[in-house]
């Protein structure tokens, strides 16, 4: 069983982030990105950001954990949600823009790569991503069955090829200063 299918993990997950806010780091998604665009949010959690997301764009909630989708669905009964790997992203597109906080960090390298391809494959020319990555970050020990990679702009670059053009990043703390990354990209 994958960690947050657990019922208890999940909801663990969830009051730890009560009172969390990335309104500071959408904001630089609002100033690019006009109101009532598509966006496709992947690893939706809780559903802090897609609250946020919601007050600006036609926003698609999603999740790989069934905890976290019942969470979504009761919380956000008129919004669509949806049980989505990262990787694969089985939806249909287009979105004007795909967005993540503090996902990618549970994907390897490879299936980074893979996932930025499907990204690319889900938007419009010119359509963006903007994620919210781990720069700096200490795997639990008491967790071998999840994933935890930090990435730089470089490894993001890499991952992303071709397919993407890097528009902006900036460093922000969440537990410690410049812990985390923002990036923007826009599909070429």
């Amino acid at each position: 069983m994958h960690y947050y299918h657990d019922k208890e993990n999940a909801a663990a997950y969830a009051e730890m982030c009560v009172g969390y806010d990335a309104a500071v780091q959408l904001g630089v998604l609002f100033n690019v990105l006009p109101d009532g665009a598509e966006v496709l949010e992947l690893g939706s959690g809780p559903g802090n950001d897609m609250h946020l997301l919601a007050s600006h764009y036609q926003v698609t909630g999603s999740d790989y954990s069934p905890a976290f989708v019942d969470m979504l669905t009761a919380r956000f009964p008129d919004r669509t949600v949806m049980s989505l790997d990262a990787v694969t992203i089985a939806a249909d597109g287009p979105f004007d823009a795909i967005y993540s906080n503090k996902v990618l960090h549970h994907l390897s390298d490879e299936q980074l790569a893979a996932s930025f391809s499907r990204q690319a494959d889900l938007l419009p020319s010119g359509g963006l991503v903007f994620h919210l990555v781990w720069c700096r970050l200490e795997a639990p020990e008491d967790d071998t069955e999840l994933i935890f990679k930090a990435r730089d702009e470089a490894a993001l670059k890499q991952a992303m090829g071709s397919a993407f053009e890097i528009l902006e990043t900036h460093s922000f703390g969440e537990f410690d200063e410049g812990d985390s990354l923002a990036i923007l990209a826009k599909k070429n």
